[in-house]
């Protein structure tokens, strides 16, 4: 029984861990490359040049909307963009 409870606290923690979210704001600020938008500059473009070179680059752009709490994919000269 005690073998039991303490594997159940061990996997439980290892658990919450796992679903905990990568987006959290303490991770935004410890890896975050920071890119400022240049006159004809797109999202898409900017996305495929950060991208891990596995991630599709609809998924990367979508990642770094909600990374940055953007609404849209429309960014102006002078933003500056935190990349997941």
């Amino acid at each position: 029984m005690v073998l039991f409870l303490l594997l159940l606290s061990v996997t439980g923690t290892g658990v919450v861990s796992a679903f905990a979210s990568s987006d959290s704001p303490s991770n935004k600020q410890e890896s975050a490359t920071v890119v400022v938008v240049h006159g004809g500059d797109t999202l898409w473009e900017i996305a495929l040049a950060h991208k891990p070179a596995s991630e599709d680059t609809r998924v990367y752009v979508e990642r770094i909307k909600r990374f940055n709490d953007l609404h849209s994919s429309n960014i102006r000269v002078g933003d500056t963009l935190k990349m997941p």
